[in-house]
């Protein structure tokens, strides 16, 4: 069964959450409504209640990718297929198919069940925005499946445009280490790895580390583990 939300707001986007575990749900219900300009106006425990929810035309659907009655991979292939509909999935990730599925079933973005609320309220923004928030962890799945596949020559990868240090600050952020870690690590206050990092994003025009670290082991200009 899903639960209903009122909406009272016109200009509020509305989403809906997917989740089977019933205190996740309402755990990233109540994270959702506290970000601005975001309302959810259903939850869901399954792909056939997710369905029904889908007919209420939501722009944001957030979605765990193991329900309890099937894969959540169907509920993104039926999303993917509506008008205006941006697709956020909220997962632990379990294995590299299941990630790509998702991807190629047209997710927009992944982050963690563990996200903040701040992590949340910014990948909301950026996927309302037409952009693709990927947390680190998902990021690592697609670069070993890239790992696994066929690659031609690194030694033509294209020269870095970030500098020495932000390539040194990026390689930390790709090992999963927090603002205040990447502080300690390098002798810099974490206010001055938060300037770094935003700088790093900006010249490499993405929404956020995951997309910074993808894009920069793709290019060859750090390396994971």
């Amino acid at each position: 069964m899903f639960a209903e939300y009122p909406s009272d707001a016109v200009a509020v986007k509305r989403a809906i959450v997917v989740e089977d575990d019933s205190v996740l749900r309402e755990h990233l219900v109540d994270l959702v409504n506290q970000v601005e300009g975001v309302e959810v106006v259903g939850s869901a425990e399954g792909v056939e209640s997710g369905q029904a929810l889908l007919q209420t035309k939501p722009e944001i659907l957030l979605v765990d990718l193991d329900l309890i009655d099937g894969s959540g991979v169907d509920l993104i292939r039926a999303g993917s297929a509506m008008e205006g509909l941006r697709i956020l999935v909220v997962t632990v990730f379990g294995d590299e198919q299941s990630v790509m599925q998702a991807f190629e079933a047209g997710a927009h973005g992944f982050i963690l069940k563990d996200t903040t609320l701040n992590e949340v309220s910014q990948a909301l923004h950026d996927v309302l925005a037409g952009g693709a928030p990927i947390s680190a962890a998902a990021a690592a799945h697609l670069l070993r499946r890239l790992k696994s596949e066929p690659q031609t020559d690194r030694a033509g990868a294209t020269q870095s445009i970030l500098t020495g240090r932000e390539l040194e600050l990026l390689q930390l952020l790709a090992k999963g280490l927090s603002h205040k870690e990447v502080a300690q690590t390098l002798g810099i206050s974490p206010l001055t790895v938060g300037t770094h990092a935003k700088a790093i994003y900006r010249k490499m025009k993405v929404n956020g580390r995951g997309e910074a670290v993808f894009e920069a082991v793709s290019e060859g200009w750090i390396k994971l583990g």
